[in-house]
């Protein structure tokens, strides 16, 4: 095998994935080709090139054993993806065709997403949500059932008891260690969370946290009280003044393209698109007004501006694959903005009290998803356990209801899944956001936005890609390890600090 070669065709082949992605979900086509792009590349994802890598993994020591289970990881997903290209495909187009009938008018199932966060009417909230529910159960759920199935097989199909392991062994982390530490976290934050979300809920909607749906999260999260200060032409220019302030131009991000356009199957929540690291990267944003979207634009511009900053000389498994916990935590690290009193009152005029209110409800949100995330993990370690999906839709239910105390339902029992178990990258990205947090505040103080030396020092983190993991750069930033104790401490502190 010519691994020379082999690299070079794998990043041809993210290249075209990633083009994809960025034309279908900014609803600049309503096809979704990623089965003639595996069929072009088939001959990169074989058993016998997993069985090369994994032997060159096996016998490399320090950086090319990185290397080499970062390509084996690529390789192996490749592998797995190739079976179920067609349902990928067919996953994507389903939801861009779905629409939910609304008040008598049809409305794309993408865009519901939006009126459902904006309606103020708790019943006509449950309508929309028990409407958007009966469209997953009947268009998508037979097409995730199956792809589920094949992915579990592929799994055994390599040798291993279940795709939980095999995710285990591909990613090298500890899901049940992790699981053991997220458990924590709820303990630690159940009084916490019960009786400040609890109180949020009653005071903004009139609703017991015990009688509340997801639907309700969905609402309470738009925050519309707050609109007069995240306005929707405000949003891009606010981006790119605070990123001046630390001494980073956006205008000398050639490679960094922003599509604002409004499009009609645009995904409503903002992404970034990497076909070509550092060279082309997609920002997309369809700007709708509300704290939500200043948020999404902050960490997905912390991910554009990670890949658009990397080094053009790292070798390809540096640039393109690697520990992805590095690059969720660097768009953590720009979208906790959003918890920096400092930062709203200098950028939005709001009064120290009226930050101080905003900071509050932010962190009482991240709090919701800390939970949800904990509950994620311990629902998908059932789920790709190796045995039959059957009733694992009741397991879903009990346990996100049991963490987030609000109802959820059991349609999105497979749709509120990522491959991969990418719920880790999350859960580990909030333990290095605040870690890296608090190392920020010591070298550069509250303010360190408005630092240069503070973007000198993001950019040089962003330079190396992700050739280092998370714990490599903890380590490098003089802490002994991923302490998860960073990330309860701040979020208890700072909500009873309100």
């Amino acid at each position: 095998m010519d691994i020379v070669k082999y690299k070079k065709e794998a990043e041809g082949f993210l290249s075209k994935i990633e083009k994809e992605y960025y034309l279908h979900f900014s609803g600049q086509k309503d096809s979704f080709n990623i089965s003639d792009i595996y069929d072009r590349y088939d001959h990169l994802f074989t058993k016998k090139n997993i069985d090369y890598i994994r032997n060159l993994k096996d016998r490399s020591t320090g950086e090319e054993r990185k290397k080499a289970a970062y390509l084996l990881k690529f390789c192996t997903e490749g592998y797995i993806g190739r079976q179920t290209k067609k349902l990928t495909r067919r996953i994507a187009e389903d939801e861009a065709r779905a629409n939910v009938v609304i008040e008598g008018k049809k409305v794309p199932f993408r865009y519901s997403e939006i009126l459902l966060a904006n309606e103020r009417d708790k019943a006509k909230r449950d309508e929309i949500e028990d409407k958007r529910n009966m469209v997953v159960a009947e268009s998508f759920n037979d097409t995730l059932r199956e792809y589920w199935s094949t992915l579990h097989r592929q799994a055994a199909d390599l040798g291993f008891s279940s795709y939980r392991e095999l995710f285990s062994y591909l990613k090298e982390e500890d899901f049940f260690n992790l699981q053991i530490e997220m458990e924590r976290l709820l303990n630690e934050t159940q009084d916490l969370y019960e009786e400040h979300f609890g109180n949020l809920l009653k005071s903004e909607m009139n609703i017991r946290l015990s009688d509340s749906r997801k639907s309700d999260f969905a609402f309470i999260k738009r925050a519309k009280k707050f609109d007069k200060f995240f306005k929707k032409d405000s949003l891009i220019p606010i981006f790119k003044d605070t990123l001046s302030e630390m001494g980073i131009d956006m205008h000398k991000y050639n490679n960094i393209h922003l599509d604002v356009e409004e499009r009609k199957n645009k995904s409503p929540r903002a992404f970034c698109c990497v076909p070509k690291v550092p060279t082309e990267i997609y920002l997309v944003v369809m700007p709708s007004g509300g704290q939500d979207d200043y948020e999404t634009v902050l960490h997905e511009g912390g991910h554009s501006l990670h890949f658009g900053s990397t080094g053009s000389k790292l070798d390809f498994e540096y640039r393109c694959l690697g520990d992805n916990a590095v690059t969720e935590g660097y768009a953590f690290c720009m979208e906790q903005l959003m918890q920096n009193r400092e930062w709203l009152v200098d950028f939005f005029k709001m009064s120290y009290e009226q930050a101080r209110e905003f900071v509050y409800f932010s962190n009482l949100v991240k709090l919701w998803f800390c939970r949800r995330y904990a509950g994620k993990l311990r629902y998908e370690l059932i789920l790709h356990d190796g045995q039959p999906l059957n009733g694992k839709d009741s397991v879903y239910k009990e346990i996100l209801s049991t963490v987030n105390l609000m109802e959820y339902t059991r349609e999105n029992y497979l749709k509120d899944v990522d491959d991969g178990f990418y719920c880790t990258n999350y859960i580990r990205a909030w333990i290095f956001q605040s870690q890296l947090k608090k190392y920020m505040y010591r070298k550069f103080d509250y303010r360190w936005y408005k630092k240069k030396e503070a973007g000198l020092f993001l950019r040089e983190l962003w330079s190396y890609g992700q050739k280092y993991s998370v714990p490599e750069i903890l380590s490098q930033l003089g802490f002994e390890k991923m302490d998860i104790d960073y990330l309860i401490t701040s979020l208890i502190d700072e909500i009873r600090s309100f």
